[in-house]
């Protein structure tokens, strides 16, 4: 599933197909990280259900509408599509693809746990991150660099407490 793996620069680096978006993504793992696991995170990754797409879509929109209305008189940016409230949250697709699959060190090897980097339309600068843990989407916002193993609080600005 992950292809072309080597050391690089910052770990241990690979490319992967993404199915859902078709396209080639890369993949960067940390050193202390197996090889196994990564290959079991991408696996994760790439048969995400409907369901876990759709929670995706509708926090990517969340983020989007929200940045739309705070940078309202700065922001001349053009999407994809036309997004407001009446978008159907699969059309978000179309506005982002994931970059890199992010994949550290796991603090517990019976789960699977994974941060996605993500270009979008609407927040060119500082793009979208999406931290996976399990089956649970537990971060969406502008991307930190963050972990999926963080406790997450319901702040404002994890889009994923707004859906």
């Amino acid at each position: 599933m992950i292809t072309d793996i080597k050391k690089g620069c910052y770990g241990i680096e690979g490319k992967l197909y993404s199915e859902i978006f078709g396209t080639e993504i890369e993949v960067s793992i940390d050193e202390e990280c197996s090889i196994e696991y990564a290959q079991k995170c991408a696996e994760h990754f790439n048969n995400l259900s409907s369901e876990m797409v759709e929670t995706i879509c509708k926090g990517a929109k969340a983020y989007c509408l929200d940045f739309m209305e705070i940078a309202s008189g700065d922001w001349d940016e053009e999407l994809t599509i036309p997004v407001n409230t009446e978008t159907p949250p699969l059309e978000m697709l179309k506005c982002f693809k994931p970059t890199t699959l992010i994949i550290e060190e796991p603090e517990d090897l019976n789960k699977i746990g994974y941060q996605l980097e993500c270009c979008c339309d609407w927040e060119i600068e500082h793009g979208m991150e999406i931290d996976i843990l399990d089956d649970k989407v537990v971060y969406l916002s502008s991307f930190n660099d963050y972990s999926p193993w963080l406790e997450y609080d319901t702040g404002e600005y994890n889009y994923i407490n707004k859906i």
